[in-house]
């Protein structure tokens, strides 16, 4: 029975999923996505108490009566809350059915690569967390990323939370599932890679539409 061993999938990619592609079971997988996502959950709702991405909220400090604010405060930490655990379950089944349908391979292998995704996502926004408290940096201006580079070329919003997406860490986060792909569905190289490119790109295009809308002027 193959173990999850999410740091060492990290650091030793290639000797992992030659492990992972000839283990004769997986143990665990149910148990690890329940904690990843729980775990996910918490990051965000975490990140929203400490003000994180808490912009609008701002802006009604001055406008709303304490007892107030502080419901529209425990409002938007518990719904990012929810918003941190749909986050970890589309991080992990997504991509995972998308390889499936494209792979003769298992489901419970290529779940245990989005497990490895999903915690560098996590420890990109872990990462994040001290600059948006000490220096008010915004993760559509995140130094890993596109960003600022964008920001500096185009006043498009889009384009401009598109290229955010494009980071270092979500570029590590391809290179694993690029590695692991190759091992596991013993394809091509350039058909893993448009795999992986696809779905990366699909992900971040829905990512900039859905931050380009102001849900707040919605309610």
């Amino acid at each position: 029975m193959f173990r999850i061993r999410l740091m060492r999938g990290l650091r030793h990619p290639s000797y992992f999923s030659y492990e992972l592609n000839t283990a004769e079971t997986v143990g665990k997988v149910w148990k690890h996505a329940v904690l990843l996502i729980l775990l996910s959950g918490l990051l965000f709702g975490a990140a929203a108490y400490l003000g994180i991405s808490s912009e609008y909220l701002s802006k009604k400090l001055t406008q709303l009566p304490r007892d107030e604010f502080e419901l529209h405060k425990a409002l938007f930490v518990v719904g990012q809350l929810l918003w941190g655990l749909f986050y970890g379950a589309v991080i992990i089944y997504i991509p995972s059915l998308f390889f499936w349908t494209l792979s003769d391979e298992d489901m419970k292998p290529l779940i245990v690569v989005q497990f490895l995704v999903l915690l560098i996502l996590l420890l990109e926004k872990v990462v994040l967390i001290p600059f948006s408290l000490t220096l008010g940096v915004p993760e559509i201006s995140s130094p890993f990323s596109l960003g600022p580079i964008a920001q500096s070329l185009t006043k498009n919003l889009f384009f401009m939370y598109f290229f955010a997406c494009i980071s270092l860490f979500k570029l590590w986060a391809m290179y694993i599932q690029y590695t692991y792909l190759r091992v596991l569905t013993g394809k091509s190289s350039r058909v893993v890679l448009a795999m992986v490119i696809g779905i990366n790109l699909l992900f971040w295009l829905m990512s900039a539409l859905l931050s380009i809308i102001q849900f707040e002027k919605l309610i």
